[in-house]
C-alpha cells in the first residue's frame, strides 16, 4: 500500500491520542481529508475509481479512509502489538462515540475526522455499526493471533477482515438483504485468501501464518518447512488446493451479479477479475509464492481496465440508479 502521512500517535499512561484527533472539525474538510487519503493510494484503489457513480464516490472514499486508517494502526504504526492494541481499542471507542446509541445512531461527536465523515455516510445509508466494528476486530485479531488451526478459524478471520467491506458496498448501493450479503461474502473471502497466498513472504516477516495448520499437515508440509520457505511437491499441492478453493468462492460470488444494480456489478467484476488474476499468477509460477511475489502483469491490468470500461458503458445504459 502507498504510504500516507497520518501524523503521530501518542500513548501515555493516562491517554491514547490518535493521529488526526481534533482536526478537520467540519464535515466538508473531513470529507476532503478522506478524499486525499483515497487519492494517495490511487493506483491500488480500485474501489473509488473512474467507474464509481458520482453520487456515491465521496461515500466510498469515506469508507476507504476508515479501512486504510485501521490498517495503519494494525500494521504500520511503529509500536509493538500490545500497544497497537491500545491504538485500535481507542479507534473502537471513537467509533462508538460517533455511533452514540441504537436509539440515536450516528449522531455522536467523534474526535477523528474520518469518523466524522463515516458517520455522515452511515447515517445517510442507514448502515449499522456492526461492519465497522468487525473490521476493527480483524485488525485487533492480527495483534493477538498469528496461527490458524483450521480453515474454519481462517474463515472466521475473513468474516471480520473482508466480508464487512462487501456489506458496506451493498448498503451504499441501497441493499440491506442478508441473503445478498451472504453471496457477497464469497467474493470478499476469496479476495482475502488470494491476498494471503500472494503475500506469504510479507506476512511471515510479521510472524503471521494464515495457512491452516490442519491443511498443511494433510499435505505433509510442516510448520518448520513453512518457516524455512521450502518449495517442494507438498507445497505446490497445498497451494494448488488453496488456489482452487478461492476460485470456487469467486465463482459462487458471481451469483450476486444478476441481483444488483449493474453499476455495482462493474465493481464486483473488477474485484473478481483482479483476484482471479492473482490466482492465475500464482499458478503461472508453479505455485512457488516464496521465491517471488505473484503480480498481475501490466498487460493484464490494461485488459482488465478496458473490459471494465466496456462494462461501465453498458451499465450506464441500463443503470437503475442508487436505491
Amino acid at each position: 500500500m502507498g504510504k500516507f502521512n497520518w501524523g503521530t500517535h501518542k500513548i501515555t499512561d493516562s491517554e491514547v491520542f490518535l493521529a488526526g484527533y481534533d482536526t478537520f472539525n467540519d464535515l466538508i474538510s473531513a470529507q476532503k481529508y478522506c478524499t486525499k487519503i483515497a487519492k494517495s493510494n490511487y493506483e491500488n484503489f480500485i474501489i473509488s475509481n473512474w467507474f464509481t457513480p458520482k453520487e456515491i464516490k465521496q461515500h466510498i472514499q469515506n469508507i476507504y479512509a476508515f479501512c486504510r486508517y485501521g490498517d495503519d494502526l494494525g500494521d504500520d504504526s511503529p509500536f509493538p502489538p500490545n500497544e497497537r492494541l491500545k491504538l485500535l481499542n481507542e479507534w473502537m471507542e471513537d467509533l462508538e462515540r460517533a455511533f452514540k446509541s441504537e436509539n440515536n445512531p450516528w449522531q455522536g461527536e467523534p474526535r477523528h475526522p474520518i469518523l466524522r465523515a463515516v458517520s455522515h455516510t452511515a447515517d445517510i445509508f442507514k448502515i449499522p455499526i456492526t461492519p465497522f466494528k468487525r473490521l476493527i476486530e480483524a485488525f485487533k485479531l492480527d495483534q493477538q493471533k498469528t496461527r490458524y488451526s483450521n480453515y474454519q478459524e481462517l474463515k472466521n478471520y475473513c468474516i471480520h477482515s473482508a466480508d464487512p467491506v462487501g456489506h458496506l458496498f451493498l448498503y451504499i448501493y441501497g441493499y440491506k438483504d442478508e441473503e445478498l450479503q451472504k453471496i457477497s461474502d464469497n467474493t470478499c473471502t476469496a479476495l482475502q485468501l488470494a491476498n494471503h497466498w500472494q503475500d506469504v513472504n510479507r506476512d511471515l516477516e510479521q510472524d503471521r501464518i494464515y495457512m491452516p495448520i490442519e491443511e498443511m499437515e494433510r499435505f505433509n508440509y510442516s510448520l518448520e518447512d513453512y518457516k524455512k520457505k521450502i518449495v517442494n511437491d507438498e507445497w505446490r499441492a497445498l497451494m494448488r488446493f488453496q488456489v482452487e478453493r478461492a476460485r470456487e468462492l469467486f465463482e459462487n460470488g458471481k451469483n450476486l451479479w444478476e441481483k444488483v444494480d449493474p453499476r455495482l456489478v462493474v465493481d464486483l467484476r473488477m474485484f473478481t477479475m483482479g483476484g482471479m488474476a492473482v490466482l492465475d499468477a500464482i499458478e503461472a509460477q508453479g505455485y512457488d509464492t516464496w521465491s517471488k511475489r505473484p503480480k498481475i502483469s501490466k498487460l493484464k491490468q490494461l485488459r482488465m481496465l478496458m473490459a471494465s470500461r466496456k462494462l461501465w458503458k453498458e451499465a450506464h445504459k441500463k443503470g437503475k440508479g442508487i436505491r
